[in-house]
């Protein structure tokens, strides 16, 4: 009798296993397509002087601090946009952007960071950026606002400076991550990657 119940579950086990199907729930995968890039040159306008963003918060003296945050975001950026356009390329002027059949233009409207008094309090930096796409004749087919953050703790006198740079680094980079999505997921990117022609924003 035993001999014949194992046979059993050696053959359902066996005809599960299969079954692709079956198979991937028995793992938990539930696999979903991941949307292909976009099939367009992009261009990334990063001048100078959005590069060389700094802002300082607080009051004056001791208590004031610096955020680098332009040259972070400039660095976290390009390789992000990578994976949602065909091509990318950096450029430090809108005036010249080669073959490019998008240009993204973007800019800071706004940095806030929160205050703690305690070391192992948390803190948080919050960077908006508001994203410009033209097409190559000039014309804007997208604008949005696009939100990045952390937060660390401030630190004491030893690890203020390594907590500072990691709020910059990681503000920076989640806000090159959801720059990434939001262009991914664009329907007025997408129609311009397919060749459609886009009626444009007017931004007056």
């Amino acid at each position: 009798m035993l001999e014949s119940r194992y046979l059993l579950f050696a053959c359902a086990t066996a005809c599960a296993l299969a079954l692709p199907g079956v198979r991937g729930a028995a793992v938990g995968q539930t696999p979903s397509p991941a949307d292909p890039k976009l099939s367009l040159q992009a261009a990334l306008v990063l001048t100078p002087e959005f590069c060389a963003t700094k802002t300082k918060k607080g009051t004056w003296g001791i208590n004031q601090e610096t955020f680098d945050i332009g040259k972070v975001i400039c660095a976290e950026l390009e390789p992000a946009l990578g994976g949602v356009f065909a091509g990318v390329t950096r450029i430090e002027s809108s005036s010249s952007p080669g073959d490019a059949q998008v240009i993204l233009t973007p800019k800071i409207i706004a940095i806030t960071a929160t205050q703690a008094k305690i070391a192992f309090s948390n803190r948080e930096l919050v960077i908006l950026v508001e994203w410009t796409a033209k097409d190559k004749a000039g014309k804007t087919v997208w604008v949005e606002t696009v939100q990045g953050s952390a937060k660390h703790h401030i630190g004491n006198s030893f690890t203020y400076k390594k907590n500072l740079k990691l709020i910059v680094d990681d503000s920076a980079k989640n806000l090159a991550e959801q720059s990434a999505n939001k262009m991914s997921s664009s329907p007025e990117l997408r129609k311009l990657a397919s060749g459609n022609s886009s009626p444009g924003i007017d931004k007056n």
